[in-house]
């Protein structure tokens, strides 16, 4: 016993344990520290991860709302999968994952997510897990932001679907609306409604607008028509130039101073006698029983004779209509004021008339275009039918050429520059005339005495330059002017893409004759353009459109050519004028409402931005989603 004792005090007293001993105590509180920081780490990027996928959920979801304007079981479902896709719960062991996602009033998405994340070394300290959560939100965010709408306005769009695209234009201004989260943020509207041509009255009209009419000629040519005066026709001016009494010299019985009066008496003779031929002078000479005085059987017989001479000269009655291509003055007609118009002529009742028969002619022979005829009437020319016009605002394309290849754009092609200002009268724009159009089948001329059916040409809703639309608060309210001006759409016409497209361009283009309202307050803005149609390039080459009557005019194509060549010349146009948005820094979005999404529409839009709706629930969807897409999406706290 003693010497177990004195073992023990040995090893008491031996130092040279004490080195494990300390090792073995600090063990636990390294394995603590080290695990905890492992442990933290592995939680700190499981969290990111979570953050991550919840943020792409939402995104995901908000997107797919934008799409379709309502947040429910596909919306949600597209969100889940996204976070799904971004969240490798089995690559970290985590369990109880879960991903919820809602939207609000104020078109947000939100959502939570959570997850368990094992411990490896600290449930050796009773931690197992930890729990995880992430929240996030998407919302739409507008910058200052500038659209263009470019809509097929054609005779196709009547009915629901001219309904729909304005309940679709509304629906993109309440996405957007909902999508301001500054109240400094600016947003405009621009329109170009299009059929065969475009309305330029409202810009003319805004004493804000660089386009004065002077932009537009004084003179321009048109498949119209001339009258031909050259029937000759005499007129005659009738003068007393005597009025005596003649007395018999000898008496007269009352049977015969009868006689006498009426030149029948003391010889058979006429009443009244005319000398000459017209035209030459004619003279005439009418005689009267004036009185028989007197008593008894004989008495005094006098009569009264009245001399009348008749002059005459000759004008010229209408002969034919001359259809032709005519030059016509327009300086008054481009400025809106009405102008008369010689339309109806009246015919004499033969070759020799009376100068109180009204009757249309003209003093010297010839051919009188309609507007000289009403300008020279009640001077060298009488009687003319006259017809007041006023320009309805629908004008035709200044000077270009007759190409197939747009790629690059020809030169003179003036109606393809939508940047310069016009400076002579190739590059002016002329007012359509549709009163003062005929078609005709000849190329050169047609002469015909019948009056032939103007080519009155349809015209669309007036352009509209950009003008800042109000935000509400209720994303809900459409301003009453947008509603107006949606309301003024009226569909008519056939389809021209290409002159859409290049008015759509220089009213946004910020280097050209708008720059004054493209650029105003000098904002840094995102420039979009929204070309809508619903139906493929149809010209109409019988028709009076943006480049006057294609058979006859032939601006576009050669003389002879057929519809599907003149429509190949158009798309190429539409093409050249997309490229001219593009260079300009606007993006150019396509939507095909009913009708097959080209390869050509396809190319128009920027980066693929083309887009098809088969009816006006996927048309309104299409707007609603390229507003979310112009808003931009963003990530909120």
């Amino acid at each position: 016993m003693a010497e177990k004792q004195s073992q023990l005090r040995r090893l008491v007293r031996d130092n040279s344990g004490n080195v494990g001993l300390i090792v073995a105590v600090s063990v636990i509180p390294l394995l603590a520290l080290i695990g905890g920081g492992l442990d933290m780490s592995r939680a700190y990027m499981a969290k990111t991860q979570l953050q991550s996928a919840c943020d792409a959920g939402v995104l995901a979801g908000r997107r797919a709302m934008g799409k379709t304007g309502v947040y429910d079981t596909n919306e949600k479902a597209k969100a889940q999968k996204l976070f799904n896709f971004n969240f490798d719960a089995g690559a970290i062991d985590a369990t109880g994952v879960t991903f919820v996602t809602a939207s609000n009033d104020q078109g947000q998405v939100t959502g939570t997510a959570t997850a368990r994340l094992p411990t490896v070394v600290m449930k050796m300290f009773n931690k197992d897990k930890f729990d995880l959560q992430a929240d996030c939100m998407a919302e739409l965010q507008v910058s200052n932001t500038d659209v263009m709408f470019v809509l097929d306005t054609t005779g196709s769009m009547a009915g629901t679907r001219i309904t729909g695209l304005r309940e679709a234009v509304k629906d993109f201004h309440r996405t957007m609306n909902e999508a301001v989260t500054a109240d400094d943020t600016r947003v405009r509207y621009g329109f170009v409604p299009y059929s065969t041509t475009v309305n330029a009255k409202g810009l003319l009209a805004d004493p804000t607008t660089p386009m004065p009419t002077e932009y537009f000629s004084d003179t321009a040519q048109y498949q119209s028509r001339e009258a031909r005066f050259n029937t000759p026709v005499h007129v005659g001016t009738s003068t007393v130039i005597s009025t005596v009494d003649e007395t018999y010299p000898s008496k007269l019985s009352s049977t015969n101073c009868n006689k006498y009066g009426s030149n029948t008496y003391p010889t058979t003779g006429s009443n009244p006698v005319i000398t000459g031929t017209a035209p030459a002078t004619v003279t005439r000479k009418d005689y009267t029983f004036k009185s028989w005085t007197g008593t008894g059987t004989t008495r005094t017989c006098v009569r009264t004779v009245k001399t009348t001479q008749t002059t005459y000269v000759t004008k010229y009655a209408f002969s034919n209509w001359r259809y032709k291509q005519v030059t016509l003055n327009t300086s008054s007609y481009k400025t809106g004021a009405s102008v008369a118009v010689g339309t109806g002529i009246t015919a004499p009742s033969g070759s020799i008339v009376d100068k109180s028969e009204n009757f249309t002619y003209a003093d010297t022979p010839g051919y009188y275009n309609m507007l000289t005829m009403a300008q020279l009437n009640g001077s060298s020319m009488r009687n003319v039918g006259l017809t007041n016009m006023t320009w309805n605002g629908c004008l035709e394309e200044r000077d270009t050429v007759d190409d197939a290849d747009w790629s690059p754009i020809p030169d003179n092609a003036y109606d393809l520059d939508i940047t310069s200002a016009p400076n002579s009268t190739e590059t002016r724009w002329r007012p359509q005339w549709g009163g003062l159009t005929y078609y005709r089948s000849n190329q050169a001329f047609e002469d015909s005495t019948s009056n032939y059916s103007t080519v009155t040409p349809p015209c669309p809703a007036q352009m509209k330059l950009f003008t800042e639309v109000e935000l509400a608060a209720d994303p809900n309210d459409v301003p009453a002017w947008l509603n107006t001006y949606l309301n003024g759409l009226t569909p008519s016409g056939n389809t021209y893409h290409d002159i859409g497209m290049i008015w759509g361009v220089r009213l946004a283009n910020p280097r050209g004759i708008f720059e004054d309202n493209v650029n105003k307050d000098d904002k840094a803005v995102s420039r979009h353009l929204i070309f809508m149609s619903d139906g493929q390039m149809e010209p109409y080459i019988w028709g009076y459109n943006a480049y006057g009557i294609e058979v006859l005019s032939n601006r576009i194509a050669p003389f002879g050519s057929d519809t599907n060549t003149v429509a190949a010349r158009h798309t190429s146009r539409f093409l050249a004028a997309c490229e001219e948005a593009k260079a300009q820094g606007i993006t150019v979005w396509v939507v095909a409402f009913g009708t097959t999404l080209t390869n050509d529409m396809k190319a128009c839009s920027s980066d693929g931005r083309a887009y098809s709706a088969s009816d006006t629930t996927a048309l309104k969807q299409q707007f609603k989603y390229i507003a979310s897409q112009v808003a931009n999406l963003r990530l909120g706290q």
